[in-house]
């Protein structure tokens, strides 16, 4: 299952072009922002994971796979790029700006609880 969502993922990942020009150079710079967010999250989670951290996503599991963390991460930044251009141009910022930080916030927590052991 794990590996047919990582080529979901992946093929999806090539198609997304066609989305992004919908959206305003602003907004396109806060979808990288969330894709750099995302990514970080990921390897912080598997950095805290592989410390003995208990990883508090109920869709991760408490002990995560590398590959699973990987899957999720990227599955859910595909699904953000696609959802966005969707949105009504005057909510689109909430939207982005709410991922954003709920995405930093989470970085920031796992940095915390890493560096606590």
């Amino acid at each position: 299952m794990r590996k047919i969502l990582l080529l979901v993922a992946m093929l999806a990942v090539f198609i997304q072009p066609a989305f992004a020009e919908s959206l305003t150079d602003k907004e396109k710079t806060k979808q990288s922002i969330f894709h750099g967010l995302s990514a970080a999250d990921a390897i912080t989670t598997i950095v805290g994971v592989g410390k003995g951290l208990v990883e508090t996503n109920g869709i991760l599991g408490a002990a995560p796979e590398p590959i699973t963390v990987v899957t999720f991460f990227v599955a859910r930044s595909v699904i953000h790029e696609y959802v966005t251009p969707m949105i009504d141009e005057k909510l689109r910022p909430y939207w982005q700006n709410t991922w954003i930080g709920v995405a930093g916030l989470a970085v920031i927590n796992n940095l915390v609880l890493i560096s606590k052991y």
